[in-house]
């Protein structure tokens, strides 16, 4: 995966270059059609870079219900996007946090402790690699920490494997989720 984007990236780069090398003497010349297809060249880099960002602002309440679904949670009440950020490229992570109802919490805090795989630990010593080890088979596992409850999966999702990891504090109705594309 690696080399491939190295030259994917040198790719975009070459096309970035030669549409700038165009723009630039279009303007010079003042031809329409120069500038047109320099920007034409232009755009998908422009893109690419912006590709982050066009993810955070167009997060819709489906898209939080599929990955939730995912974890077998399903909000029976309405629900506020409170904050999306997506850092990273090509390993993606999208962090998450939206309000829910009170009944929805309530419901989600038992459906994490009503499973036979439920856990309680004193502090957050659970590493990743011991959570990889601990869900080989695209189970959901479910903690409690002192101070929040913890639902999480790790599984191939559109041919990439991904860990989504939802947690709730007791005493908020904040639910936090993020969703980590290796």
């Amino acid at each position: 995966m690696g080399m491939s984007l190295i030259y994917g990236i040198l790719f975009l780069g070459m096309f970035f270059l030669i549409g700038i090398t165009v723009l630039y003497f279009s303007i010079k010349k003042r031809t329409i059609i120069g500038i047109i297809s320099s920007l034409v060249l232009i755009a998908p880099i422009v893109l690419f870079c912006l590709t982050n960002t066009i993810d955070e602002l167009s997060i819709s309440e489906n898209d939080v219900n599929k990955d939730l679904a995912h974890l077998h949670i399903k909000l029976k009440d309405k629900f506020k996007i409170l904050n999306n950020s997506v850092k990273g490229m090509p390993e993606r992570i999208q962090e998450t946090e939206i309000e829910i109802s009170e009944m929805d919490k309530i419901n989600i805090i038992q459906l994490i402790k009503n499973t036979p795989n439920f856990k309680s630990f004193n502090d957050e010593s659970l590493t990743d690699t011991a959570m990889y080890q601990l869900n080989p088979n695209n189970e959901i596992i479910n903690f409690k920490y002192p101070e929040f409850y913890s639902r999480e999966i790790f599984k191939q999702i559109d041919d990439y494997p991904t860990r989504i990891q939802v947690t709730i504090e007791g005493s908020s109705n904040i639910l936090k989720y993020r969703r980590i594309e290796d």
